[in-house]
């Protein structure tokens, strides 16, 4: 109980911005490796962000709030690479594949949207060929990119000139793949934040249930690096990560103004990003950092 409480008033003193506890934002870790601290604010220049991906270097933003894709680099800060004048409205989750092709869906106008590593930006899909909710994106291992829908209750395969299929149909009952992640063995890995459940699809195209906790899991967002899955939980606040062993262990535990957890990456030094959504509609958000140690906290 000691630890505990010195972790308490740790993040405690960290993050709280008012005295009031509705107002306050709390990140306690369950796992001593990691520190938190808050990495960035709306100061930066962005709204509420949503997916984030970290690509050499760079982390890239899906802000939802802002109605933008942006990019963020220690050396140039934070850039704007398409915004709400070229039709997007609510940017989701995104992918960037090694040449530095971005890629992300956008849940209230829908479709599968690019900007290219020139800087070109376009719509590759739209709600007319079917892509009408698109939640979450993984490139597949042939190129192609699959892309979840919420409303159709579908994974689809779409090709970069734009063709449309059906890769996961409804009798899958995946209700809202809201996170998509390829392992290193082609298994896809699919969060379900509505159904509450985390699925596996074996290369054979088998679905596995690996997790279902309907009254304390809910996940959001999935990231697969170096054999492990990590996963943010929205609806209860939480980092996970998921071992081959089927292990689900928590790393920490969002609370208060820092509870609605949507976006997850890794950087090349392992440690992790976690986009808030403090508030949407006031378009106010975080991009809390949990760094990789080897320090303990003293116990009293």
């Amino acid at each position: 109980m000691k630890r505990l409480s010195l972790i308490f008033f740790i993040f405690g003193f960290l993050f709280l911005t008012s005295c009031k506890l509705q107002k306050e934002g709390l990140v306690v870790m369950t796992d001593q490796s990691y520190k938190a601290s808050v990495f960035a604010t709306n100061k930066m220049g962005f709204g509420s962000p949503d997916g984030l991906i970290w690509h050499k270097g760079k982390l890239y933003i899906a802000d939802e709030g802002g109605s933008a894709l942006e990019v963020w680099s220690k050396a140039d800060g934070l850039k704007t690479l398409m915004d709400s004048s070229f039709g997007i409205s609510s940017p989701e989750k995104l992918v960037v594949d090694s040449e530095g092709n971005a890629f992300f869906t956008d849940d209230d106008v829908g479709g599968l949207w690019e900007v290219d590593a020139g800087g070109k930006r376009r719509l590759v899909a739209g709600r007319d060929k079917g892509l009408i909710y698109t939640k979450g994106i993984v490139l597949a291992p042939d190129g192609s990119i699959l892309v979840g829908d919420g409303e159709q209750h579908e994974v689809f395969l779409v090709t970069r000139d734009g063709a449309v299929s059906e890769f996961l149909g409804k009798e899958y009952g995946i209700t809202r793949p809201e996170g998509l992640v390829f392992d290193d063995k082609g298994n896809l890995y699919i969060a379900d934040e509505d159904d509450n459940v985390l699925y596996m699809l074996d290369p054979s195209r088998k679905l596995h249930r690996l997790i279902e906790r309907r009254d304390s899991f809910s996940p959001e967002a999935l990231c697969y690096v170096n054999g492990l899955l990590y996963i943010a939980d929205e609806h209860f606040g939480k980092v996970y990560v998921y071992t081959q062993n089927d292990e689900l262990k928590p790393i920490a535990a969002f609370a208060g103004t820092f509870k609605q957890l949507q976006g997850i990456a890794v950087d090349d030094q392992g440690d992790l990003y976690v986009a808030v959504q403090t508030d949407l509609k006031h378009k106010v958000g975080h991009i809390i950092k949990l760094s990789k140690e080897n320090t303990e906290i003293a116990q009293k």
